[in-house]
């Protein structure tokens, strides 16, 4: 199976989980601004914060929501279990409560990321991209050396912010395996009524 593939089954099964939002597959960011750079998040849930007034206090409502809290549990659950601190070691392992708080001005609730054999400047470019436009950025690896190039690029960032570099703040990025996230997805299906994952609005 390609990525590509993965990330189209991926999909219906995010729009499942989040059935009363809106997910978006190959969702451009600044879509229309001509001069301005606009990366494509592999997969984007709702709302989006594209016009208008921040929808902080949304997401704020969001994170709270029992069924969506469950999930974002379960991925910071397996995001320090992979962000192994005897490994790691750069690594300031934030509270649940500050990843999902931190990003004040996202673009959408959550951004998904899945890479698979890319470069490390390519990855470490769709780190960027997710903890800057989601509430909630996720990395998904589709092998184990994404796995850990994405653990890898994690404590360099956080290893550059200890010697007081230049770096950039990941705190609200999460990095999970394919497996980890369908281990998340059939979790979530089977402890929540479809009364509850069945009623997306359009």
């Amino acid at each position: 199976m390609t990525a590509k593939i993965y990330q189209n089954e991926l999909f219906p099964k995010m729009e499942r989980v989040f059935a009363e939002l809106e997910v978006k597959n190959e969702w451009a960011a600044f879509s229309g601004r001509i001069h301005q750079y606009s990366p494509r998040i592999d997969l984007a849930i709702g709302p989006f914060n594209v016009e208008g007034p921040n929808l902080n206090h949304i997401y704020d409502e969001l994170v709270e929501d029992e069924h969506i809290r469950h999930f974002l549990l379960l991925c910071f659950k397996y995001h320090k279990e992979n962000l192994n601190a005897q490994v790691y070691d750069e690594i300031i392992h934030p509270e649940f409560e500050t990843i999902i708080h931190k990003n004040k001005n996202a673009r959408c609730f959550i951004a998904i990321e899945i890479e698979n054999q890319n470069s490390k400047k390519h990855i470490m470019g769709s780190v960027v991209n997710a903890a800057s436009l989601g509430r909630v950025g996720i990395g998904v690896a589709f092998n184990e050396s994404t796995l850990r190039s994405f653990c890898r690029i994690a404590n360099y960032l956080a290893f550059l912010k200890r010697v007081e570099k230049n770096t950039y703040d990941t705190y609200n990025f999460m990095i999970l395996t394919v497996d980890q996230l369908e281990s998340i997805y059939q979790d979530v299906v089977h402890k929540f009524p479809e009364s509850i994952l069945a009623n997306r609005v359009e």
